[in-house]
């Protein structure tokens, strides 16, 4: 095998593959990386037990070939090669390959490649497409929300309804639930439950630069989704994902409006008083009918207090929040003001933007005395 490709290019398609390569690997060729190098294209392949993860980019090749190279020493080695170019040269019978970049000169010892698994195919039964613009949005006001404990799994992915040309994505920890909801145009009913790491890797591959269309297809548990040339296979999470719906309070007997910027700030500011080193900060918020008062104390801190403005339909309330959930939100609410609504201090509390908008946010406020 003998290819010649841009440093910059290799890169980055190694950083896109890495994110499927475990840590530490369910078998030890899972910590290769798949290299394939034919009709002037270099295909990355990188995989463990349920997640697959593929890039392709333009290269000259000399000598079509394949190789399986230890992708943590791969990766380290091209981030910090200085080259405008790498060359890579494997010979018939060789158990190393020659990796050039400018000045650099490598032998790499490589794994069997015979014992990789073939990339995983689907052919789907269900597709469907989307904007990247629309795919981000769902990805962003969503996936924030879902649980990182593996204990759960089902917390850790998020929903994908598509009903009526209509996709909604639903993400929850059990204690806050981010909901979005948009249009979609040739889209099959179904419900499926993505995890919030692929989401997230899909989100890293969208440039921004020109706009791209994202593909997935889904057969039985699996999912497949390309964006251009990369693309990744991942195991769908099964379970019975929660009827969200029945979270959401009919009705409201408090409704205020706030300054999403002025919220953000005040709860930031006040979460410095808690004297808490994890993301569980309690603060305090006091709704009058023109003003909230956001309050924190800890022994070990002291007391922080600070007033924003608002307009307050209904009864003064008091309600306690973890910070970490209240910023969250005000970071993915566009609109210069956000829309709380309330029944009481301990039942669920709906935060939205100020907006037809149809995107909604429930956070469980936090039993304190005031």
């Amino acid at each position: 095998m003998k290819f010649t490709c841009q440093t910059s290019d290799l890169n980055k398609a190694v950083q896109s593959v890495m994110p499927a390569i475990a840590a530490k690997p369910s078998t030890p060729i899972f910590g290769g990386m798949h290299i394939i190098a034919d009709n002037n294209t270099l295909r990355l392949e990188g995989m463990d037990i349920n997640l697959s993860m593929s890039n392709e980019i333009p290269a000259e090749v000399e000598e079509a070939g394949e190789i399986v190279i230890a992708a943590s020493r791969f990766n380290d080695l091209v981030r910090n090669f200085n080259g405008e170019t790498v060359k890579v040269t494997k010979s018939q019978n060789d158990n190393n390959v020659r990796l050039q970049s400018g000045k650099a000169d490598y032998k790499i010892l490589l794994m069997n490649v015979n014992e990789f698994p073939k990339y995983p195919s689907i052919t789907a039964k269900q597709t469907f497409v989307l904007e990247e613009e629309k795919i981000k949005e769902l990805i962003k006001k969503t996936a924030f929300a879902c649980s990182t404990d593996y204990a759960r799994p089902l917390f850790t992915g998020v929903l994908c309804e598509i009903k009526n040309n209509k996709i909604t994505f639903v993400g929850t920890n059990t204690h806050r639930l981010a909901i979005r909801t948009l249009d979609v145009d040739n889209a099959p009913d179904m419900s499926v439950i993505i995890p919030s790491v692929v989401l997230k890797e899909i989100n890293k591959n969208l440039n921004g630069k020109v706009p791209q269309e994202v593909t997935f297809s889904i057969v039985n548990n699996q999912l497949m989704v390309k964006i251009e040339k990369w693309s990744v296979v991942s195991r769908l999470i099964e379970g019975r994902f929660p009827d969200y719906k029945r979270v959401i309070p009919p009705q409201f007997s408090v409704k205020t409006k706030v300054n999403v910027k002025d919220l953000a700030g005040a709860v930031s500011r006040m979460s410095l008083c808690s004297g808490s080193e994890n993301d569980y900060s309690i603060v305090k918020i006091s709704i009058n009918a023109k003003e909230i008062k956001v309050m924190s104390s800890s022994p070990d801190v002291g007391t922080g207090e600070e007033i924003i403005s608002c307009n307050t339909e209904g009864n003064p309330i008091n309600v306690a929040f973890n910070a970490a959930y209240i910023m969250d939100i005000m970071k993915n609410i566009e609109t210069e003001e956000a829309e709380i609504n309330l029944n009481n201090s301990l039942s669920p509390v709906c935060i939205k933007p100020d907006s037809e908008e149809e995107y909604i946010y429930i956070v469980t406020p936090v039993r304190v005395i005031f």
